[in-house]
């Protein structure tokens, strides 16, 4: 199967629990997306980040906000490559 271990430490369990799901669970999380509210308040934090107008809670925020990203889009990859590995034709991922 697709290895895990060279991701980020805290985001390998979230990976390797992947590897447990069925295909239907997978097609699930490769074919999410984020809220659009979620991905709405991270453009606005990184826009004020980007202008040094960051409060000391927005940028504890932004931060926990951009892990969660990441952590959203290494799932959806490690999901994606999953089925690939399981024989499944998985569509470029502007299509998932």
């Amino acid at each position: 199967p697709p290895d895990w271990s060279q991701a980020p430490a805290e985001f390998q369990a979230d990976l390797a629990a992947l590897d447990r799901l069925d295909d239907t669970a997978l097609w699930r999380v490769a074919r999410s997306q984020r809220r659009e509210a979620d991905m709405a308040q991270l453009t606005e934090l990184l826009d004020k980040n980007a202008d040094d107008a960051l409060t000391a809670t927005e940028t504890l925020e932004l931060e926990a906000q951009a892990a969660e990203a990441d952590r959203f889009m290494l799932c959806k990859a490690h999901a994606a490559a999953l089925l690939q590995w399981r024989g499944h034709t998985v569509p470029a991922a502007e299509k998932l």
